[in-house]
């Protein structure tokens, strides 16, 4: 096992999934959000019951908050990593499956995070009704992601170009009104890239958005608009700093699958000859030898598990860039030939990704027969899936600050159970003869002598016997 620090960038997706009634479909899209690394996914258009809705709680996920409407439209969900410590605290979805907000806290700082699914028609009092709840829930951090149905600018956000719509304008207002930026068009000004490919009206438009507060922008690292694979839709990705850093550790453990490998055992045996050639000498302690050992070992796996990682997404990776490349030219020319080009590429990414999610169902329920029904890690994993609701990210101490590190968090909790379990008796109560008329009972010196003298032969002959 190795531990350190993790990454404090945090990861989120905004994506419209186009339905997600299908395992293999779900299990595809979970797989493609821990690839990235997401802490928060905004998702759309899943299609889903609230049963069905609860079944995204798994793996990674430790919270989801959704709004269903029916198995065939609508519906949107947040999905939270177990590891994030945000703590909901007040919530609001209509019944239409098209709004969900989540106001809480994140690293001390109150956040509001919404997944948004616009009505593809002019509908003026959907955005007055999600401009006002927003506006009442009176949170300072905004994060909202979501498909909008429409493009904010007409010339840039979509090919062709056309008149803006009278639901751009009312985004716009919310925009306004709440201080709220298209963090994405913000880093890319003069950048045309769009998120949804209509093949019957061969337009391309960039209709799925991350709005963000004004005041946010400075912990933003990187915005990015995806490849279009598991949908017709493509998703945006946005690279953030948390507001308050935190100290967090990350554990390392050998995949056991990787001894199967001739390959892996192979490098081992030569890593290791390499390794005793060099420092098993009369000269080093045994256990030195050792210790290093382990810590020599464990860099080369953790290198060649990484290699194997990077050449499985490579082609993965090389068809995204590919099918990038081919919108691009398609935008220019408009031909046919690329458009072919660009549903075969798509279709041979979807199939990889396809193949992975049912790959890893099979080992689930292989997984599942095998543990399920017995008392181990597997099954209290499965139970205790609400890690991150237990951590603790600020406290408030007696004099009324906040604390939001991890130092001052334990010394607060050291102070209130000091104070809790110490006994209220003064040392000078005995003056008030509280104890003065008790006959306590003692021991006369011979049977005290008698208790604490050494133990005798007899008494260990009558001690076996």
């Amino acid at each position: 096992m190795r531990e350190g620090t993790k990454r404090q960038e945090q990861e989120i997706k905004n994506m419209a999934i186009g339905g997600s009634n299908n395992a293999i479909k779900r299990k595809a899209i979970l797989n493609s959000l821990k690839k990235d690394g997401t802490q928060v996914a905004f998702l759309q258009e899943t299609h889903l019951t609230d049963e069905e809705h609860k079944k995204y709680l798994r793996e990674w996920v430790g919270q989801a908050h959704f709004s269903s409407y029916s198995t065939n439209k609508r519906g949107v969900i947040i999905l939270i990593h177990k590891n994030l410590p945000f703590t909901a605290l007040d919530t609001f979805k209509d019944t239409e499956g098209r709004i969900i907000l989540i106001k809480g806290t994140l690293y001390g700082e109150s956040f509001l995070l919404g997944s948004v699914y616009s009505p593809n028609v002019n509908d003026k009092d959907f955005f007055a009704v999600l401009l006002n709840q927003i506006a009442e829930m009176d949170c300072p951090n905004i994060l909202i992601g979501g498909d909008f149905n429409c493009s904010l600018c007409p010339h840039m956000d979509r090919c062709p170009p056309k008149t803006q719509s009278k639901n751009a304008r009312a985004v716009k207002n919310i925009l306004k009104e709440l201080d709220l930026i298209d963090i994405w068009r913000h880093l890319n000004p003069l950048t045309k890239s769009f998120t949804f490919h209509s093949l019957p009206n061969s337009t391309m438009t960039r209709i799925d958005y991350l709005y963000m507060s004004n005041h946010l922008v400075h912990l933003v690292e990187d915005s990015e608009i995806g490849t279009i694979s598991l949908s017709d839709h493509a998703p945006v990705r946005l690279t953030m700093q948390p507001p308050r850093p935190l100290d967090r550790t990350a554990s390392w453990r050998l995949n056991k699958l990787l001894l199967l490998n001739e390959d892996f055992t192979k490098l081992l045996e030569e890593k290791t000859n390499f390794y005793l050639e060099l420092n098993d000498n009369n000269n080093t302690h045994p256990r030195l030898v050792w210790d290093a050992y382990k810590a020599f070992m464990r860099g080369i796996i953790i290198s060649y598990s990484s290699h194997r990682r990077k050449d499985r997404l490579a082609e993965q990776n090389k068809i995204g860039k590919e099918i990038k490349k081919l919108e691009e030219e398609y935008m220019v020319c408009n031909s046919v030939k690329i458009l072919g080009e660009i549903k075969s590429a798509r279709a041979l990414l979807s199939d990889i990704i396809t193949k992975k999610a049912k790959k890893d169902i099979l080992f689930a329920q292989q997984k599942f027969f095998e543990h399920g029904n017995k008392p181990n890690k597997f099954l209290a994993r499965i139970v205790n899936k609400s890690l991150g609701t237990n951590f603790i990210a600020s406290i408030q101490d007696e004099n009324g600050r906040r604390h939001v590190d991890n130092k001052h968090i334990n010394e607060c909790f050291k102070q209130f159970y000091e104070k809790l379990y110490r006994s209220e008796v003064k040392k000078e109560a005995s003056e008030y003869g509280l104890l003065n008329n008790l006959k306590i009972p003692q021991l006369a010196p011979e049977q005290a002598n008698l208790l604490e003298g050494p133990i005798t032969t007899l008494e260990i002959e009558k001690a076996i016997s």
